[in-house]
């Protein structure tokens, strides 16, 4: 069979069902995710996040989600969490169908841009009659299980979001420059800016882009030609100083002080960080080649390097990158394809694998960079076998093992505590999945395992914060309020100003009645966030237990004029009211509390009776801590 044969044909009509078949493959092999719950960093930014509740999507709303949201940086993909919350409330299957949706057109993206790419000027002769070469990229990138966590884990839509508008930006440009017709060239080029802002307004990572598009050009228009550089230095720099500019918007001018700042809650310093990145950035390597399930996790413990030489596979692993760096400088001119997908690799993995201390590791951060590798690697697959027929059986084959252990691994997302169990057992001796365990467990209602979870990881790390204000939760939430009170009291002792566990010592003060020393703890967290308006709700509800009615009112209508939308403050405001015989009056803040919050059961019942106090706070306000990124 000749390559000819086997090349899928430029016309888009005959495109469909190849591209359709892509599509069947990824909603196969993620059909059972459909209902994997709410986990890690969901709950802060889509299940308790009240700024994503939006009535009906209108421009106010809309930009109440993006900018009020935790992440207010990422205003596109809060948007997106607040039509989807818009049209099925906290239905887990909207969700997930959208981000699956995503996936599909990142690889559609991705199909796209490999099949424009191999007919630009600089790869046409080598690569332009492998017809095949799109559709294997996008198949082994699609089903590669190395994406689960971007796909599966609901969150994480921030970054297969920001990578779909990015790659889609990469496609425009390309399309742009190939386009004869002057016409249609300039609509082009307004939707590659316009994806690419999209994107930076989806995650900050893609402030990479611009420097990608123009590493594109040289490449692949310009023939690496440094005169072109010459000639056009003056746009060059301003886009160097475009990007200093953003970062500069990003750290809200302050980069140094943002910066050190992002290391107050770790466990290692900048040095530390970045010479175990050199290990991460290669394990990463190894994850891409063989992304067997039982080398993937949600929390990987990885050990960190103290210098070149500890251990010294830091100062190899340093090696090795810097033999890539070198080796795609050298053979440019010769393999430009190749050379431009080391660059893409390691520049799109260079933000989160630097200096800002964020988590060691993470498996979604390989979705973008991952893009170019496997376009790599698909494109050497049919120059290596020789023939276009054995090329496309043995990618096949890897595409199929890549598909079953996808399968595999999404078996593990379709439980929280599952999910929690596997990242216990792969990393037995880090103590944030034993916590990660617990919280989950105590989510469940099972109280008893989720207190042996949290003390184990104590028995860790005694000094970790999270699980010591987790256990004092779940101790309170047995009952057990005095037990509860003293682990909060030792959060309180690491950590003299944590808002939780101040909060939290206030609301189970408040459970045993002893509402003035409650009203006493509300009062210090407030100094320390005087505009935090769940803190104003708790302390004028406790203020008024305590009979201090008119001045509950004025912190609650504070907390009010803070969050319109707060359901907990719109009940509490609605018992102030039944007390002093309003009773219009307090019917509409428990109806607005309830359409706000339909979950909020206890507005419900004040509704429905005419008078009635019921129990207005509750130990740990939801707020398990599961860990952040």
């Amino acid at each position: 069979m000749s390559d000819r044969k086997i090349r899928i044909a430029g016309a888009p009509g005959r495109e469909t069902l190849p591209l359709v078949l892509l599509a069947a493959v990824v909603i196969l092999i993620y059909s059972s995710t459909l209902t994997s719950p709410y986990i890690f960093d969901d709950l802060s930014n889509i299940r308790q996040n009240p700024h994503i509740r939006i009535p009906y999507p209108s421009v106010e709303n809309l930009a109440w989600a993006a900018f009020q949201s935790p992440l207010s940086n990422r205003p596109v993909a809060n948007i997106s969490f607040a039509l989807n919350y818009f049209i099925h409330g906290y239905n887990l299957v909207g969700f997930h169908v959208v981000n699956i949706l995503i996936h599909i057109a990142c690889g559609i993206f991705l199909y796209y841009f490999v099949k424009a790419t191999i007919h630009t000027p600089g790869l046409q002769k080598r690569y332009g009659s492998l017809g095949w070469i799109p559709f294997f990229t996008a198949f082994i990138w699609l089903v590669h299980p190395l994406q689960t966590q971007s796909v599966t884990y609901l969150v994480q839509r921030m970054n297969s979001l920001a990578a779909m508008f990015y790659i889609l930006s990469m496609l425009l440009y390309v399309e742009f420059r190939r386009q004869p017709d002057r016409r249609l060239k300039w609509p082009l080029l307004g939707g590659c800016v316009l994806a690419g802002i999209l994107a930076f307004g989806t995650k900050e990572i893609t402030i990479t882009l611009p420097g990608f598009i123009l590493l594109y050009e040289w490449y692949f228009f310009q023939g690496l030609s440094w005169q072109w550089i010459r000639r056009h230095l003056p746009i060059l720099t301003g886009f160097v100083l475009l990007i200093v500019i953003l970062a500069f918007f990003y750290f809200e001018n302050e980069p140094l002080a943002q910066i050190l700042n992002s290391y107050n809650k770790r466990d290692f310093t900048m040095l530390q960080r970045v010479l175990t990145q050199y290990r991460v950035v290669l394990f990463y390597i190894s994850l891409l080649i063989w992304p067997n399930p039982t080398r993937l996790s949600l929390d990987h413990d990885f050990a960190l390097s103290y210098s070149l030489t500890n251990p010294v596979t830091t100062l190899l692993s340093l090696a090795v990158i810097m033999a890539l760096l070198v080796a795609a400088i050298l053979i440019a001119k010769r393999e430009p394809l190749i050379s431009f997908g080391i660059l893409w690799f390691l520049g799109n993995l260079f933000i989160e694998s630097s200096i800002i201390g964020l988590e060691l590791v993470f498996e979604h951060r390989n979705y973008l960079p991952s893009m170019l590798v496997i376009f790599c690697f698909t494109a050497l697959a049919f120059r290596v076998f020789g023939s276009a027929r054995y090329g496309a059986v043995a990618l096949c084959l890897v595409g199929i093992l890549f598909t079953a252990w996808t399968f595999e691994r999404n078996k593990v997302w379709s439980d929280e505590i599952t999910l929690y169990r596997d990242c216990v057992n792969k990393a037995p001796a880090k103590a944030r999945p034993y916590n990660n365990l617990g919280a989950a467990l105590m989510r469940a209602g099972q109280l008893a395992q989720a207190v042996r979870q949290f003390n184990a990881a104590l028995d860790i790390k005694p000094d970790f914060v999270d699980a010591r204000y987790n256990l004092g939760s779940a101790l309170a939430r047995q009952g057990k309020l005095e037990a509860g009170i003293y682990q909060f009291g030792e959060v309180l002792r690491l950590e003299p100003k944590n808002l939780k566990a101040l909060n939290n010592m206030g609301v189970a003060q408040a459970l045993l009645d002893r509402h003035e020393e409650a009203v006493r703890y509300f009062e210090k967290a407030l100094k320390l966030n005087p505009k935090d308006p769940d803190l104003l709700n708790n302390l004028g509800y406790s203020l008024n237990q305590a009979g201090h009615s008119e001045t509950a009112r004025q912190h609650l209508n504070r907390a009010l004029a803070l969050n319109p939308r707060h359901a907990g403050v719109h009940n509490n405001l609605g018992l102030i009211l039944l007390d002093s015989g309003q009773y219009e009056a307090a019917a509409r803040h428990f109806a607005r509390a309830l359409e706000i919050d339909p979950f909020l059961t206890k507005a419900r019942r004040n509704l429905e009776r005419s008078r009635g106090r019921g129990q207005k706070i509750e130990v740990g306000s939801g707020n398990a801590e599961v860990g952040n990124h």
